[in-house]
């Protein structure tokens, strides 16, 4: 299995492919409550990272947004495109 690491680097790489930016921030002097997601900028896509979350934390953020993004048409790496096949299927199921 591939480290967190290499995992982030092809999430990043598809994200780049949809040209959505990905930028890591530190939230902790915000004057107002901020988290980690998906938002448009100037009508351009972007994934706001908090620096403060493990990485785990954010290949979940970056997959999640990926999952709302037809990828049919560029190349993701095969284990993106199978756990999102398996969200997908749990989703349906609840």
């Amino acid at each position: 299995m591939q480290n967190i690491e290499s995992r982030i680097r092809d999430l990043k790489e598809v994200a780049e492919k949809l040209s959505i930016k990905i930028e890591v921030a530190n939230f902790n002097d915000q004057e107002f409550t901020i988290q980690s997601g998906y938002c448009k900028l100037n009508g351009k896509g972007l994934i706001i990272l908090d620096k403060n979350l493990p990485q785990e934390e954010h290949l979940i953020v970056i997959l999640n947004t990926l999952k709302k993004f037809d990828l049919d048409n560029i190349y993701v790496a095969d284990w993106i495109r199978e756990k999102i096949a398996t969200d997908k299927t749990a989703g349906a199921q609840s």
